[in-house]
């Protein structure tokens, strides 16, 4: 009986959901001309528009909690009734870690470049580690993952 109630409960919310968006879209739609300005938009349906990233947001964050809290569940939940089985996914989980530690503390650089002083863009230090370290980081899984998949053709060729 409860997982009936949970069904039901999440059925009319998703159809509460595309109903407010199908609604919202045919307002925008409706009151939007061709030759207007971006001023007489926000004005005819702005409000509109931010409730829509609203309901976008909403979505994509439930979505996102619910795939990484059913994974974590999952991984916990075999973690106690098989630990061997899950020993790979600690260790890619691991070098994960790793990499994008070694990315952000040793390898990014907190040079501004003169450019973005002269253009007038301002970048402190910590942003410029940031963006270099998310780069290098990037970087770095490509490389892994590159050389992970050779490694797997390779020693499936000897096998």
């Amino acid at each position: 009986m409860k997982e009936n109630t949970i069904n039901i409960i999440l059925s009319t919310l998703r159809l509460a959901i595309i109903t407010s968006g199908v609604i919202l879209v045919g307002i925008i739609v409706g009151s939007s001309v061709a030759d207007e300005s971006f001023v007489e938009g926000q004005a005819n349906y702005g409000g509109y528009l931010d409730w829509m990233f609203y309901i976008i947001y909403a979505v994509g964050i439930s979505c996102a909690v619910a795939a990484v809290g059913f994974g974590i569940y999952s991984f916990a939940i075999n973690l106690i009734s098989d630990f061997k089985s899950q020993l790979g996914t600690l260790a890619g989980v691991s070098v994960f870690a790793i990499i994008g530690l070694v990315s952000y503390f040793s390898l990014a650089d907190g040079t501004v470049l003169r450019a973005y002083e002269a253009s007038g863009i301002t970048v402190t230090e910590s942003e410029s580690i940031f963006a270099g370290g998310s780069m290098i980081y990037v970087y770095l899984l490509f490389i892994v993952a590159a050389a992970s998949i050779v490694w797997t053709e390779v020693s499936s060729i000897f096998k």
